[in-house]
């Protein structure tokens, strides 16, 4: 038998008072309640999405899952670390406005929003898991310091790792400033002749790596953090990377660093995806009502990370007949990176049973 995930079918036509239903009748189902003990420091982990972003998962969709916890007497806060690419969740202060104008906070969900990692993302702890590629890892503190983990994904495509879901809200969601740049150090990104001279990634580079002269830009790799926001900004596919070998490599730190922010909270963490508004680009991207990919699937959770996000992806990819690099339009992608990584150093297993709720 595999790890147990949960399933129910949910659509944003639902509306945000049944999707929150909805969540709450699968937290019951499996039992979740179990993982959290009265007066537990609990990390709901979300991501509120970039100012402008439309697509996110919205507050509402979570009000239900919050007051079960509430209701467990632990002191939930909604959490998630400072972004490297400047934006306005680059900093714990304006992170915290952000979340307010997105109803994550105590006049909504009756708790408040708090930045793991300080004010500039510096606040860390080295927790030692003796991976593959790292011996260590830097969580932000107070992730590696509550007690229990609510994390709650919004299952999309990613430019870069090709899934963006449960793995990666823990990995790089969980991991300090110095955690995102060492998972992102793999990406050596360079500029071909496509170039326009647009100076947009020159404009939104946050290290000023980048500079322009007579032909095109150029990046200085020796100031590159690899946030890839050069290739987000870029209109004419100029920025380019080895998709293969450094995709397949920021995965596995991704799913090394998830390792390190679940240390110490075994059988004190629960996983939801939620499969609707499925994006190809992440909630990262600060454009209003970007076009979904598939169309709504519902709400997945579980206790294992690794299956939440297999089920994820299997239930996509049968729904559309497509792999999911297909559905981003580049082949080289491929999300069991992370996934068959993750297996390996303990995270989860891929084998999974599906538990359908009506």
């Amino acid at each position: 038998m595999g790890s147990k995930v949960y399933f129910i079918e949910a659509s944003i036509n639902d509306g945000q008072e049944l999707i929150s239903d909805k969540a709450v009748r699968l937290f019951k189902a499996g039992g979740f309640s179990d993982c959290f003990q009265e007066n537990d420091f609990t990390a709901v982990k979300v991501h509120i999405g970039e100012g402008g972003n439309t697509t996110y998962i919205k507050a509402l969709y979570i009000k239900g899952l919050v007051a079960e916890l509430l209701a467990l007497k632990t002191k939930p806060f909604i959490t998630d670390t400072s972004t490297l690419y400047v934006g306005r969740r680059h900093n714990a202060i304006d992170h915290a406005i952000l979340a307010e104008e997105h109803g994550f906070c105590p006049d909504v969900l009756g708790i408040p929003f708090i930045s793991p990692d300080g004010l500039f993302g510096t606040a860390e702890t080295s927790i030692k898991i003796n991976g593959q590629l790292n011996k260590d890892v830097s969580i932000a503190s107070d992730i590696v310091r509550s007690q229990s983990i609510l994390s709650v994904a919004h299952f999309t495509g990613h430019i870069i790792t090709c899934a963006a879901g449960t793995i990666k809200t823990l990995g790089m969601g969980c991991a300090s400033r110095k955690g995102k740049m060492r998972q992102h150090a793999s990406l050596k990104p360079s500029i071909s002749d496509d170039c326009r001279r647009c100076g947009e990634c020159v404009k939104y580079c946050p290290e000023g790596a980048i500079t322009l002269d007579d032909i095109k830009a150029h990046i200085d790799k020796d100031k590159c953090i690899g946030c890839a926001e050069c290739v987000a900004v870029c209109r004419f596919g100029a920025v380019k990377y080895d998709w293969g070998a450094e995709s397949q490599q920021i995965q596995k730190n991704i799913a090394e660093h998830a390792l390190g922010a679940l240390n110490g909270k075994k059988n004190k963490a629960v996983f939801f995806n939620y499969i609707i508004s499925v994006t190809k680009d992440c909630d990262c991207f600060k454009t209003p009502d970007m076009p979904k990919m598939v169309d709504d699937i519902g709400i997945a959770a579980s206790t294992d990370p690794v299956a939440v996000d297999k089920a994820a992806i299997d239930m996509v990819e049968k729904k559309t007949g497509e792999k999911l690099g297909e559905l981003l339009e580049n082949n080289k992608l491929n999300p069991f990176w992370q996934i068959n990584h993750a297996e390996q150093i303990g995270l989860g297993r891929t084998k999974y049973e599906l538990i359908e709720l009506n």
